[in-house]
């Protein structure tokens, strides 16, 4: 009988060491990718959905990621929107209601793309569940109930991100599809300065 038992224990233990392995080794190809992606610049396309799968808004732009947590996220159409960090703080300018928000970056993160993207993952994966999919995909499940979001997909082609899918406490998706992705080897910070017209309103959170 204590033979048994034995070696149900070292089954057990051999098959929790092995799922932990598992785990350490999805979290460091996670870590890897993002890494990667922390220089790059292209295109997206943003379509948000609602629960029925009914199409609710669509947009388009371009962006620029660079380190140490900066950021361009310029949406062209159907409203102009620029979204701008300088490492430290993020200013978000609605272009055709002359009014722009600047706030600090870490209250950014949860709900913009790009910020989360500009983040370096051994910071941001720590406050993730990581679940691997099929066609080289990611999941991240928040293990803060009150996070902004429920699910975080990201999909890769090779070592660039292609998609992220956002599932939000409503039922909402949003998906981002990412093109006509380059490396860089770094900008100038001047890419990240946010030169704002006299006429437009700012609000600055703290």
């Amino acid at each position: 009988m204590f033979k048994k038992v034995a070696v149900v224990f070292c089954l057990w233990s051999l098959s929790c060491f092995s799922s932990l392995v598992l785990a350490q080794e999805t979290h460091q190809a996670l870590v890897d990718l993002l890494e990667k992606n922390r220089n790059v610049e292209g295109e997206f396309r943003q379509i948000t959905y609602t629960e029925e799968g009914k199409e609710l808004q669509n947009s388009e732009g371009v962006f620029l990621l660079a380190q140490p947590n900066r950021f361009v996220w310029d949406s062209i159409s159907p409203f102009p929107q620029r979204i701008v960090s300088n490492g430290e703080t993020v200013t978000i300018w609605d272009v055709d209601l002359e009014q722009a928000t600047q706030r600090p970056l870490a209250k950014t993160v949860g709900n913009s793309p790009a910020a989360l993207l500009s983040q370096p993952a051994v910071d941001v994966l720590p406050h993730y569940k990581v679940l691997t999919l099929a066609g080289n995909k990611y999941r991240l499940i928040p293990k803060d109930e009150d996070d902004l979001f429920q699910t975080l997909t990201l999909s890769f082609k090779g070592d660039l991100i292609s998609a992220m899918s956002l599932k939000d406490a409503l039922g909402q998706t949003t998906v981002i599809e990412f093109t006509n992705l380059e490396h860089h080897e770094g900008v100038s910070a001047e890419n990240f300065k946010i030169d704002l017209p006299e006429n437009v309103d700012l609000i600055v959170e703290q």
